[in-house]
């Protein structure tokens, strides 16, 4: 054999592995419709998965809050209903001879201590003694 003989079956060879090598690839193309359309799915899928999770957690935190108000409310209804019996046990049994120690209303313990005397419930003075330590 020649080296032009060589080298024509190498180029025939060439073209030949080309051409299969050209059907092959265009038999499945990468990004046909078929794999797009796959993809597309497969993207709407996790899509539709994570706006289940999204709205999932959504009520659950709906719910917490809701509690939390719930529970909070009661427990300012319980705090209340502990004031008006505080209240009026001590205007039932307390000595008015010197100053209220007790506000009026529940709503005047939260209004802070500009708005109340100098001899609060919590810091009275010396000469304002309850009945445990007279």
């Amino acid at each position: 054999m020649t080296t032009a003989t060589i080298w024509t079956i190498f180029v025939l060879g060439l073209i030949f592995a080309a051409l299969i090598g050209f059907a092959l690839g265009r038999r499945k193309a990468p990004g046909g419709t078929a794999e797009l359309k796959e993809i597309q799915e497969q993207h709407e899928q996790q899509l539709a998965q994570k706006q289940l999770e999204l709205e999932a957690y959504q009520e659950q935190v709906h719910q917490h809050y809701h509690k939390t108000a719930s529970v909070f409310k009661d427990m300012a209804g319980s705090y209340k209903e502990l004031f008006d019996h505080l209240s009026s046990g001590y205007e039932k049994l307390g000595d008015f001879s010197e100053k209220r120690i007790l506000p009026e209303r529940a709503g005047a313990l939260l209004d802070g201590p500009e708005t109340q005397s100098k001899s609060d419930f919590m810091h009275p003075k010396d000469q304002d003694e309850d009945a445990l330590t007279k």
